[in-house]
């Protein structure tokens, strides 16, 4: 299900883009090694062909204009204010998993009852309380790692943990990984994120392609 909103959403001064500057945005294997592209179609953005679930994905990002810190927080919620937002902030244009519309529901491990990300389609951050769920519900799926040394992905040389780019200060990891609740639909899902830094400045946007083949 795509979001709309019930009601127009509320006019807000659209920030400068001089927060955290996105720096790599992908996938990973289960075991955290890094998967690359397929080759480029046109769409404007990196295409990754994965299965619908049993990987990882991985944003980082470092100070951008600003200067000042990466923020770390992936999950800040006010049932009454939409305009409150995590740092990470992640939107998919399609539904995960089943698409459930409550806020963080990740549920006990294999308890059954964990529950999808509804879909936001446009990408849009924030202005109505359905989106401004939306975010936190895919948001809190992450986790942020503030070390090279503790990244869920691995050097491909090496095999030891450690940030995808050169120059990254956070990485934002799903943890523990993209599962069944979270499942991606066959075709093209694109997933849009901002970062801000800790002053709430948000950085420049960034898409990816989640392709899953038909079976």
């Amino acid at each position: 299900m795509t979001l709309t909103p019930l009601v127009s959403p509320t006019p807000t001064n659209t920030p400068r883009t001089i927060g955290a500057a996105i720096t790599a945005f992908g996938v990973a294997r289960a075991d955290g090694r890094v998967v690359g592209p397929i080759p480029p179609d046109g769409s404007g953005a990196p295409v990754f062909l994965r299965p619908p679930s049993g990987f990882l994905i991985y944003v980082e990002a470092k100070p951008g204009v600003s200067g000042r810190n990466v923020g770390q927080q992936t999950f800040e919620s006010n049932p009454a204010d939409p305009n409150v937002l995590p740092d990470l902030q992640i939107v998919s244009s399609r539904p995960l998993g089943n698409g459930s519309a409550a806020v963080c529901d990740t549920g006990p491990p294999r308890s059954g009852t964990a529950g999808g990300v509804p879909a936001v389609d446009p990408a849009q951050f924030g202005g109505a309380q359905a989106i401004s769920d939306a975010i936190n519900d895919l948001s809190c799926r992450f986790e942020a790692r503030v070390a090279s040394s503790l990244a869920c992905t691995r050097d491909g040389f090496s095999q030891i943990e450690s940030f995808v780019a050169a120059g990254s200060t956070m990485q934002f990891c799903t943890n523990p990984g993209v599962g069944a609740e979270l499942a991606f639909p066959p075709g093209n899902t694109h997933l849009t994120v901002r970062v801000l830094d800790v002053v709430g400045q948000p950085g420049p946007p960034a898409t990816i392609i989640i392709r899953v083949l038909a079976p």
